[in-house]
């Protein structure tokens, strides 16, 4: 009986020692969540207009964001636990450098220092002949990842806004802009506008309202699914979902997967029916596992062997990875 009195007593202490140990856990990591700190800054080169993502801990007592040159903004989004937003204000130093979050009282400054972009076309192609219809205006220069939108002179005396997702590149250096139909023809000066609004008045170049390839509407593609579909991780979209009324999907032909506007780098990843992966291109842990890049809202490849035989299938599916929006797929038409 004695010994049953001991053992019981030994656990009634061992479970009063793990009650305290567990509640001193629990109190741990309440405290450390509650502590204001900043872990990653996305993107890291901004301007006015911009998105800017904030993550770390505490951030939901978050009362302003500090950007460089004591710019301050108060009009804060709580994203989620540990995630907020804000729009990057006029004024910041062009110098760059931390931003620091404020609460209450107390504040914590950003490892990662901030640089600011300045769009600045230098370049526009070709000079040397008319561009057409679903043809491209090329513009070379610096920051260009920043512009949002194209205006091309309409036939009917008002401008014809071609989006960014709309672009058949979009990359820091450069820019390729489909003309659109409806262009007025003749010698005309193309418009680009960045995410603050400002507008850059490009080279003169001659449009033609002819359609190159002969084809008619559209960019040149046949979209074969449009939708809004945020993958999560994993999405299986069946063959018997595509549209390919159009077109009949072959190797080699050049696929154009766009993405919702995102405002921080995401992943990418892609295989057929079958765990096959196509080639996307250089840049992830595979040529078919990538980063996108903020702001980078679509991607072309070439079809392969696989995943032609997949999309004119019946049961099997495209594969989709990654944490992003897809809103269309097309393949190129010429």
């Amino acid at each position: 009986m004695k010994k049953h009195i001991i053992y019981l007593l030994i656990l009634g202490f061992a479970l009063l020692s793990n009650m305290a140990l567990t509640s001193c856990s629990d109190d741990d990591v309440a405290n450390a969540n509650d502590v204001l700190m900043v872990n990653t800054v996305l993107p890291t080169k901004v301007m006015e207009g911009q998105v800017v993502t904030i993550t770390g801990t505490g951030l939901e007592k978050a009362t302003s964001v500090v950007f460089p040159g004591n710019v301050s903004v108060n009009n804060i989004t709580k994203v989620g636990n540990g995630y907020i937003s804000v729009i990057t204000p006029a004024g910041v130093s062009a110098e760059g450098g931390t931003i620091t979050i404020e609460a209450n009282g107390e504040s914590a400054e950003s490892v990662m220092t901030l640089t600011v972009g300045k769009p600045e076309p230098l370049r526009v192609a070709p000079l040397d002949k008319e561009i057409k219809i679903n043809e491209c205006v090329e513009v070379y220069g610096n920051d260009l990842e920043f512009i949002t939108k194209a205006y091309f002179p309409g036939e009917d005396g008002k401008d014809i806004v071609v989006d960014a997702s709309n672009f058949k590149r979009k990359a820091t250096g450069s820019l390729y802009i489909y003309s659109p139909m409806g262009i007025k023809a003749g010698p005309a000066q193309v418009i680009l506008e960045d995410c603050s609004g400002k507008k850059y008045t490009l080279p003169e170049v001659t449009l033609s309202d002819e359609v190159a390839g002969g084809s008619e509407g559209g960019e040149g593609y046949a979209s074969i699914w449009e939708g809004e579909y945020t993958t999560g991780w994993w999405w299986y979209l069946p063959a018997s979902e595509l549209d390919l009324s159009a077109i009949t999907p072959e190797a080699g032909q050049t696929i154009k997967f766009t993405f919702t506007h995102h405002d921080a780098p995401q992943t990418f990843c892609l295989c057929d029916g079958w765990w096959g992966a196509p080639f996307i291109r250089d840049g992830g842990e595979s040529g078919n596992n990538i980063i996108l890049a903020a702001g980078e809202d679509f991607l072309e490849f070439k079809i392969s062997e696989g995943m032609a035989t997949t999309m004119n299938g019946t049961e099997t599916a495209l594969i989709i990875g990654g944490d992003i929006t897809i809103t269309r797929i097309q393949i190129k038409t010429d």
